[in-house]
């Protein structure tokens, strides 16, 4: 067994000391003296005498449940002697859950919603990571498909557009914690391109599979009752561009409709079509293309912007 640490459990009581070996990763002891080992991995028991304590000896046992023990389950775990007619209990602590980790903005924020944060241009981001039994050992951070590093001070992000920002944080016994992801979107002018919200062809009929996508829009108006939004609708390239013109302007308006249904007053929503005229891949007039590429150009994206005094 290589890389141990050992924590000294001292039994007053008799000429010997009880010692628990590990990895060095499972086995943790605070400030405060209280012990707490990784649930499930398995600890290692040692007696010495009192007065060498550096003869350890690993205690012997023909039950092989004895020694290593498991401590199964996160929570208190007690060893218990007995010392003439009082009994005495150490307390171990297992810790079977990993830290838990939160994004906050400390610089730069516009609003939050979910995991979606919205920033300014040059915004400063701080990890929260807290773990409720051990402690935190160390917090990681990755931007986009980047490595995982060490978190050792702010995170500063200084772009726009649209990216992602994971971490995650390990503890003192070596469990690790989920990888929380955000979504950050950052503009200068607050100015953001939100999920797609699809129609069917040649209608402003809604797809039913975007109206979740819809739904949050509505809650980030109610949240953040301050915002206004436009809704700029686009329709692919087949028709007429006076077709498909009119067409986006009566798609914009649907949604706009669908806000209002939801309790969103109608002077914080703008509709406007634009069209064929802003295709987003190569699927213009005289090019033939699948289905599911004109699909994407039939689609609605929302610039939420703060009204000017």
């Amino acid at each position: 067994m290589s890389k141990r640490q050992f924590f000294i459990l001292t039994l007053s009581a008799f000429p010997l000391s009880l010692f628990a070996q590990e990895n060095v990763n499972n086995v943790f002891v605070n400030d405060k003296g209280e012990v707490y080992v990784k649930a499930d991995a398995p600890v290692y028991f040692f007696i010495s005498p009192e007065s060498q304590p550096d003869q350890k000896v690993l205690i012997p046992s023909t039950d092989r449940a004895a020694n290593p023990m498991y401590f199964d389950g996160d929570g208190r775990h007690y060893l218990v002697y007995e010392s003439g007619k009082e009994k005495v209990r150490y307390l171990i602590w297992a810790d079977g859950f990993g830290p838990k980790a939160s994004l906050n903005v400390t610089q730069g924020l516009l609003f939050k919603h979910k995991n979606r944060i919205y920033v300014e241009n040059k915004a400063t981001f701080r990890a929260a990571v807290s773990d409720t039994k051990s402690g935190v050992k160390q917090a990681f951070a990755a931007i986009d498909d980047l490595p995982f590093i060490p978190i050792i001070s702010e995170l500063t992000v200084e772009r726009t557009g649209e990216y992602t920002i994971k971490l995650y944080g390990v503890d003192n016994v070596g469990n690790t914690g989920d990888t929380a992801i955000y979504q950050i979107i950052a503009a200068p002018e607050v100015t953001f391109r939100v999920d797609n919200i699809y129609f069917e062809t040649a209608s402003a009929r809604i797809i039913d599979n975007s109206i979740e996508n819809l739904n949050e829009i509505a809650e980030i108006l109610k949240n953040y009752p301050e915002l206004y939004v436009e809704i700029k609708a686009h329709a692919d390239v087949r028709g007429s561009s006076d077709y498909n013109m009119e067409l986006s302007q009566k798609r914009a308006q649907s949604v706009v409709n669908y806000l209002s249904s939801k309790g969103i007053v109608s002077y914080r929503l703008k509709a406007k079509g634009y069209g064929d005229s802003q295709p987003v891949n190569e699927c213009t007039k005289g090019v033939s293309c699948p289905d599911s590429k004109h699909r994407e150009n039939r689609r609605v994206e929302f610039r939420f912007y703060l009204p000017k005094n």
